[in-house]
């Protein structure tokens, strides 16, 4: 039964669009000349870029695994607890829902990748973790390359960037263009069809800075690394209400009625 709440129906739209952009990057993974050797067993359909598969390590032991998940659960509640006691509890509108919901999207995400992997594990492998200390990131380039959301980046490395060595700067802007009408997609279509908000162009708009950010940061901050740090989070953070906009709250059920 379709559910009447409108959170609800925009996350199983989300999960619809999503499903089937996955299938889209796994097939065209799949009909590119293939790079190296890849793994076609175990968690090798779940993950949309061979080069994911090779950074997945043998399963050893359940319990690591349940561990990681009650910590990400734990940490999921505390972050809604505590979103839920500033946006409701003092009314906190307007852009600073979108800032706040960034811990809860992240740890979502984490959340998520770890039940995942206990269902995964009679495969024999440990899905390979979606993110390596964002915060920790000392560059635009470095967020998004080797930090954030690594199994997107792994395809985009695989299908796209190796592809065009020699195209080094279309590369780049590629990349973050076919994101942002990934976010536009999965978010922002969803949302007009459920709603008739007209939110299109928020997603690419932030993206499109991301590589203007990288070309800034390699152009005037390369012998400046504290004042590089500072910037990643400007580039980053301060768009982020693009991103995390109405339709993505509601996705999340976090959206201030």
């Amino acid at each position: 039964m379709w559910p009447d709440d409108p959170n609800w129906q925009m996350t199983l739209l989300f999960l619809l669009a999503l499903a089937l952009l996955g299938f889209a990057m796994k097939l065209v993974a799949l009909l590119l000349p293939v790079k190296g050797q890849m793994e076609r067993r175990g968690i090798s359909w779940v993950l949309v870029s061979p080069d994911s598969v090779l950074r997945s390590q043998p399963a050893i032991s359940v319990r690591p695994v349940v561990l990681r998940i009650l910590m990400w659960s734990v940490l999921l509640l505390s972050s809604y607890w505590v979103y839920g006691q500033l946006v409701r509890g003092f009314q906190w509108y307007g852009i600073l829902p979108s800032y706040l919901a960034a811990p809860c999207l992240y740890l979502m995400m984490e959340f998520l990748v770890a039940v995942k992997t206990l269902f995964y594990l009679p495969g024999g492998r440990l899905i390979p973790a979606l993110h390596n200390r964002p915060w920790a990131a000392r560059t635009v380039a470095d967020f998004w390359g080797n930090r954030w959301n690594l199994w997107f980046s792994d395809w985009f490395r695989y299908c796209i960037f190796s592809r065009l060595r020699r195209r080094l700067l279309f590369a780049l802007f590629l990349i973050f263009a076919i994101s942002g009408l990934v976010h536009e997609w999965v978010v922002n279509v969803p949302l007009y069809f459920l709603t008739g908000r007209v939110l299109f162009g928020t997603m690419m708009i932030y993206f499109l800075l991301q590589p203007v950010g990288i070309l800034v940061e390699r152009r005037f901050l390369k012998s400046h690394p504290r004042s590089n740090a500072v910037f990643v989070w400007l580039v980053v953070l301060v768009p982020v209400p693009l991103v995390l906009n109405e339709g993505l709250l509601r996705v999340l059920h976090l959206w201030p009625e």
